[in-house]
């Protein structure tokens, strides 16, 4: 995938879905070939990979090197005419870092790809789903770019609670279609909506800026990707055959920022945060004093912030998340997807964890029904997603930002 000597590194934006590690090169350049394959590739079909493979590529960009993406001229025709519905390869044309050519086609131009930035920037969220997968993207650089969707243009600040409303009852409305009763809808449309707009209002806080506050250099781009899919019932319900799916609406919020662990830590030595000072026990003090995210920092410390950051709020969670509530944690966004019966992941540093409440799946990890504070609810922990079952986190290649993946059942 990659190589020394007088070229430059090489790889295909197709290695971006694999588990290969990224190459690590010391040339200025680094040629990413987009073959015709990327647009049928069934890899970027399997459940979160195209949001993963996203936040690869946001890794290989913040490293001080130039990215040369060569296009075939398939490819280049096909992503450049919809840019949006094509989300791992759209970002390509975002980065600060890239340049594009098309060396199988003349007729395809630096002016051609600069357009297509351009109309993905402007794009808004068609609410009928003509694609099963369109995107918004947030750059933030000296000049941001806001999608309108997303972002007040006259403020520049992200859109009122109502106004999400609006816009998440227009996306479930015309799911209505693939078997979504009004009864679901009116469950579904509160929670989604606080989960949504919380999780972005997170990297609107934390995922901007650098360690030091400045802006991200030389990328600092955020992303929603929404598609629709099918999910395999793990517990079909009476009547229905086991191999039916349930078509389910997939959110994947993404980031370039610095993750969970070195944002905790910002917050940290600076003694504040949104709302609340954060808080660190003394197995954790000294690594948060002392070090950034990498080799000396432990497997366990890294995930034990982790769950420092989906314990907040644990202990005041309300029954039922709300627009006007401000302050959700990771902890509520649990809570909202079991009464949704929902699915959540999140990819930050070396850790990747996820949890379940899909029907049929098993019912670990949560509150006894005896509990004073919370029967029924989740813990405030997350499962290993190559060990499902255990709490103990694997370790992964280091990664830039974050991905968190929600799927919500429309049945």
């Amino acid at each position: 995938m990659s190589f020394k000597g007088d070229a430059p590194s090489m790889l295909s934006l197709l290695d971006l879905a694999t588990s290969l590690p990224l190459p690590s090169s010391d040339e200025p350049v680094m040629l990413i070939e987009v073959p015709d394959q990327y647009l049928s590739d069934e890899r970027f079909e399997l459940p979160g990979v195209e949001g993963l493979a996203i936040q690869r590529l946001l890794t290989l960009a913040q490293k001080d090197i130039k990215l040369s993406f060569r296009w075939t001229s398939l490819t280049a025709r096909t992503v450049l005419t919809s840019p949006s519905v094509h989300a791992l390869a759209c970002v390509t044309l975002c980065l600060q870092n890239a340049e594009h050519t098309c060396p199988t086609d003349n007729s395809v131009s630096t002016l051609d790809f600069n357009q297509a930035r351009s109309k993905l920037l402007a794009y808004r969220l068609r609410a009928d789903l003509f694609s099963d997968r369109q995107v918004l993207l947030c750059v933030d650089n000296q000049r941001p770019s806001l999608p309108i969707d997303l972002y007040d243009p006259l403020t520049k600040r992200l859109r009122r609670e109502d106004e999400f409303e609006s816009f998440v009852d227009d996306l479930l409305y015309a799911q209505k279609g693939d078997g979504l009763t009004a009864e679901r809808i009116s469950r579904l449309r509160l929670p989604l909506t606080v989960i949504l707009r919380e999780l972005h209002e997170n990297t609107d806080d934390h995922a901007k800026t650098d360690f030091d506050g400045s802006i991200l250099k030389p990328n600092a781009l955020r992303g929603l990707l929404i598609k629709r899919i099918l999910e395999h019932r793990k517990m079909p319900k009476k009547g229905i055959a086991s191999e039916a799916t349930v078509p389910c609406l997939e959110f994947t919020i993404f980031d370039s920022g610095i993750g969970y662990y070195d944002s905790y830590r910002r917050q940290y030595l600076r003694g504040q945060a949104r709302g609340e000072p954060v808080t660190a026990g003394e197995k954790h003090a000294d690594t948060l004093r002392a070090h950034t995210l990498g080799s000396a920092v432990s497997i366990e410390t890294e995930y034990g912030i982790l769950l420092k950051c989906l314990e907040r709020h644990s202990s005041n969670a309300i029954p039922d998340p709300r627009p006007g509530h401000r302050g959700m944690g990771l902890y509520e966004t649990l809570r909202a997807l079991k009464t949704m019966q929902g699915l959540f992941e999140v990819r930050t540093g070396r850790i990747h964890g996820y949890r379940s409440f899909l029907e049929g799946e098993y019912r670990i990890q949560l509150e006894p029904e005896t509990s004073k504070e919370r029967p029924g609810m989740p813990k405030p922990s997350l499962l290993d997603v190559k060990n499902r079952f255990i709490t103990k986190p694997t370790q992964h290649e280091q990664v830039r930002g974050s991905v968190i993946r929600v799927v919500v059942p429309l049945e």
